[in-house]
């Protein structure tokens, strides 16, 4: 993931919008390592700039207000502190996200290749459901439901969670023609080291670290 250089400043500075980055990500209910994925900086670059040793310039605050998927009003009320305003403006929002995404809820269950294939694509990202959610503007709880069968998924949507994943349509077209995945591969080599004896591990680590 390719991310951006920000300004550092020597001295700490605790400005109000500086207490309101960190309050979006608070309400969000994410940590440092699930924010730094959707505002496209590392853990410790994230907590350098909501501990006020990062110049904030206008650029990285629109940056993380829209990655966040705040509104500019929202931040603004963060910055005067009204932070339970903000919470009941985003409340029945939240409830809608699906509805408003057009994500129908099926009672029954179809797991397809493709969405195993989204599926596959989400654990070579490296990260949950709940992340895979954000990344996507969609409810946390989106992606999960998708992966279980539960939502209808047309071909616009299977394009948009590819993009945020940050892969192509290619890449998605070659592991739906797999006839394994490699992520099933994966866990079941992690199976079978997990089963060996020490004796027999460490037979086969110098062989492992040969690849």
């Amino acid at each position: 993931m390719e991310q951006t250089k920000t300004p550092r400043s020597r001295q700490k500075i605790m400005l109000p919008e500086t207490l309101a980055l960190r309050k979006m990500r608070e309400i969000l209910n994410l940590d440092r390592k699930q924010a730094a994925i959707l505002v496209e900086k590392n853990a410790k670059q994230l907590e350098k700039i909501e501990n006020g040793f990062v110049e904030l310039t206008p650029a990285l605050v629109s940056q993380f207000i829209k990655n966040y998927g705040f509104s500019i009003a929202n931040f603004e009320l963060l910055v005067e502190g009204r932070v339970e305003q903000v919470k009941r403006n985003l409340s029945p929002k939240a409830k809608k996200v699906i509805e408003n995404n057009k994500l129908r809820r099926s009672y029954k269950k179809n797991i397809t290749k493709e969405v195993r294939t989204l599926q596959v694509l989400r654990k070579l990202k490296g990260v949950t459901q709940y992340q895979a959610s954000f990344l996507c503007k969609y409810h946390k709880t989106a992606i999960g439901h998708i992966e279980n069968g539960r939502v209808e998924i047309p071909s616009s949507r299977i394009q948009h969670i590819v993009k945020s994943y940050g892969f192509t349509m290619k890449d998605f077209e070659y592991h739906m023609k797999s006839e394994r995945f490699v992520t099933d591969i994966q866990d079941e080599c992690m199976e079978i080291i997990r089963g060996l004896s020490e004796e027999k591990l460490k037979a086969v680590y110098p062989l492992l670290t040969t690849f």
